[in-house]
Formats: C-alpha cells, sequence, structure tokens
C-alpha cells in the first residue's frame, strides 16, 4: 500500500471517529441539559409597549438585577389542576398577581424543594433570572396576571434544565 493510500485511511478512519465522538457528546450534552417543558399550562400575551425612552430599574441591591428596561409585557396564565409551568427563569423583573386558585412556586436555589402557597390575592415579586417552577396543586384552575420588565432584546421566559433539588 502506498504511503499516500495509507495517509488517506487514517485520515478517514480518525474523521470518522471524531464525527461520531461529537454526535455521541452532543447527544449526551443534550440530553443531560435539556429544558423541563410545562403541562396543562397556558400563556396569554395581553399587551406589550416599549416606552419612549430606557427607565433603570433596581429589584435588589446585587446590581446584576440594575438593568435599563425599554419593553413592558402583561400575560394572563392559566394552570389547570396538575399542571406546571417546568423550570425557567424570566429576561428580567416581574410582578405577578394571581386571580383565582393557588399557586405553588418553587425556587431553583431553595436545597429543601419546599413550595410556597399563594392563594388568590397574593402577589410576587421575581427579580428576574431566578430560577423557578410554578404548579398547580389544588383542585381548581389558577389564573395569574404577570407584567414583565424587559430589557432591549429581552425575553419574557427563558427554559432551564431542573437545578436537581426537586424530584421532578
Amino acid at each position: 500500500m502506498s504511503a499516500r493510500r495509507l495517509w488517506n485511511s487514517r485520515f478517514l478512519l480518525i474523521s470518522a471517529l471524531v464525527l461520531l465522538t461529537t454526535l455521541v457528546s452532543t447527544f449526551a450534552w443534550v440530553r443531560t441539559s435539556r429544558a423541563t417543558p410545562g403541562s396543562a399550562a397556558t400563556v396569554q400575551l395581553l399587551s406589550s409597549g416599549f416606552l419612549p425612552e430606557p427607565i433603570r430599574v433596581k429589584v435588589k441591591d446585587d446590581s446584576k438585577f440594575n438593568m435599563d428596561v425599554t419593553q413592558l409585557q402583561t400575560y394572563k396564565i392559566t394552570i389547570a389542576p396538575g399542571g406546571y409551568t417546568g423550570w425557567h427563569q424570566h429576561g428580567g423583573p416581574h410582578l405577578i398577581i394571581v386571580a383565582s386558585g393557588t399557586l405553588t412556586y418553587y425556587e431553583g436555589d431553595d436545597p429543601t424543594c419546599t413550595g410556597v402557597d399563594y392563594p388568590a390575592g397574593s402577589a410576587i415579586l421575581d427579580p428576574g433570572f431566578d430560577t423557578h417552577f410554578a404548579g398547580n396543586e389544588g383542585s381548581v384552575e389558577v389564573v395569574t396576571y404577570v407584567t414583565q420588565m424587559l430589557p432591549e432584546g429581552g425575553v419574557f421566559r427563558i427554559d432551564v434544565p431542573s437545578p436537581g433539588n426537586c424530584g421532578f
């Protein structure tokens, strides 16, 4: 076998192994970092608007929660009994009002995975970029209204994988 032919055979074998390794590692990464989807939850955008100029918003003393807000959005989120949102974050501060039912809210950084119940009439302020999971563990529909403050290019929902602190 000539040196050139031997080189071509080795090159093809090495290329095939690199491609196979890349495909297998990509599949493994996607399987372990996949976002957790919601179930029996509907999101309806009620209104959205842009501010004439950015407004500086400070939600906490931590500098990562200081941002220039350019857009406001309001959503109606309905969760059927047994439904949930899946693990996610938001691209800016949001205010949640529970209009009916009881919303159970789990924080991604709570090692005990203790849900907090928010009955109708409750309000929640989330500074944004906090991993959380919300569900309806009751027997009646949960309806919430969410007002989101977003920086330029911000998104309402960022799906994230389970932080591993809860059994769901």
